[in-house]
């Protein structure tokens, strides 16, 4: 028992020496920059506030750590120094750019597999002999595994995207109007625990380590896992195109754990696993991708209501519980479409606010609240610039 707490805490804090957490932090907020400049751009103040991509995946990553650092202890599962180096350096190499696209597990830990399985012997002789002794001996049959057990986690991010939590832009249409698109994006730092070579555990059953490298002691490291997804939806529901992609990515995640199992008595598998991983979540974004693309862009200006494009967090729309996709078709009994009948219909009543509004199911519904001196001006929604309005100078205006 000593020697785990010992390589516990050893293991906590080879967190603070690995690249990957200081680079989750940095990607995050060169990210929320962008976007926050984007925001600026499009609507004239910033909507989300710094780091909002993290928001919501905490809960999710921290159990999500301690269920597959059970599963990588107790099977066994030795990582390598060097195979933990070469998925960091993927990871950076695949988000340079600042996109979660790449971010994927499928992605990531795939080519991870493929680059170790095919890396010639000589590439890695820079490393430490014990690093690359460590890498020859190393079994990565387990890989299907975790893959599909990280593509259950971002399913899970996705099913629980909040309607309210994507980033609204404005672009120009096919048409050369301005029309809204919503960008769907998470990434999640996962804290997990490997097994590495060297320390104070010992071999305690004849069965354990599963997978490993030599003989001899073993190490914990908390490894952290960086996911993410990105999407890019102006035809359907932010919220339905993530669950969807969501339902997709549980399909394929049993999978490739499927073929992982089975790669444990036919190594052929493994690879199959990992082929399969990477392409079905290739071909999963690209069929929620041209689904969008068979709709008509739905954030655009209508006659028969005003469509929320985004909704400002902790503003009295929030409040209300108004969400992205929905259209508003009246408030205060007066029927809206476009901005300026919407700001007419709230000043017709400076001490109430009631708002009939059709969701996504194309249900009527209503929200109603008390105003209060300093709400915002149109409640805190942003909605497409209206095409009967002449254009600012920037071609767009956002509803504070």
């Amino acid at each position: 028992m000593e020697s785990w707490l010992l390589e516990v805490a050893k293991g906590i804090g080879r967190l603070f020496l690995h690249p990957l957490f200081y680079w989750a932090i940095c990607l995050t907020f060169l990210a929320s920059i962008a976007r926050i400049k984007r925001e600026r751009r499009d609507f004239g103040i910033k909507l989300f506030n710094i780091f909002s991509e993290w928001k919501g995946t905490w809960g999710t990553s921290l159990l999500a750590g301690l269920i597959l650092s059970i599963i990588t202890i107790s099977s066994g599962i030795v990582f390598p120094y060097a195979m933990v180096l070469l998925w960091t350096a993927i990871v950076i190499l695949v988000t340079i750019m600042k996109r979660f696209s790449w971010l994927s597990a499928a992605y990531t830990a795939s080519i991870t597999f493929l680059v170790f399985l095919f890396l010639p012997e000589d590439t890695l002789s820079f490393l430490p002999t014990s690093w690359v002794d460590g890498l020859n001996q190393a079994s990565i049959i387990f890989m299907p595994i975790l893959i599909g057990t990280l593509l259950i986690v971002e399913a899970v991010l996705m099913k629980r995207q909040h309607s309210n939590s994507s980033f609204p832009q404005y672009i120009k249409g096919s048409r050369g109007k301005i029309i809204g698109q919503h960008r769907v994006k998470k990434l999640a730092l996962i804290p997990a625990f490997f097994l590495i070579p060297g320390g104070a555990i010992e071999p305690f059953a004849p069965w354990w380590p599963t997978f490993s490298i030599g003989g001899g002691s073993f190490g914990l490291m908390l490894v952290p896992l960086l996911i993410g997804y990105e999407l890019v939806i102006k035809g359907i529901s932010p919220k339905r195109a993530a669950s969807q992609l969501g339902n997709y990515l549980i399909v394929l995640s049993f999978i490739v754990i499927g073929l992982g199992i089975g790669g444990m008595y036919v190594p052929m598998l493994s690879l199959i696993g990992v082929v399969v991983a990477f392409l079905g979540r290739e071909v999963s974004a690209f069929i929620v991708k041209w689904k969008d693309q068979g709709h008509n862009p739905y954030f655009t200006p209508r006659h028969d209501g005003l469509p929320v494009l985004g909704v400002i967090p902790h503003s009295t729309a929030d409040k209300m519980g108004l969400l992205v996709g929905e259209r508003i078709e009246k408030v205060n009994n007066y029927h809206v479409s476009n901005e300026e009948e919407f700001h007419k219909a709230l000043q017709s009543n400076g001490a109430y606010c009631k708002i009939e509004v059709r969701d996504t199911n194309g249900e009527i519904r209503f929200a109603q609240r008390a105003m209060y001196e300093g709400d915002h001006y149109e409640l805190g929604l942003v909605f497409v610039k209206d095409r009967h309005r002449k254009e600012d100078s920037k071609g767009m205006k956002v509803s504070q």
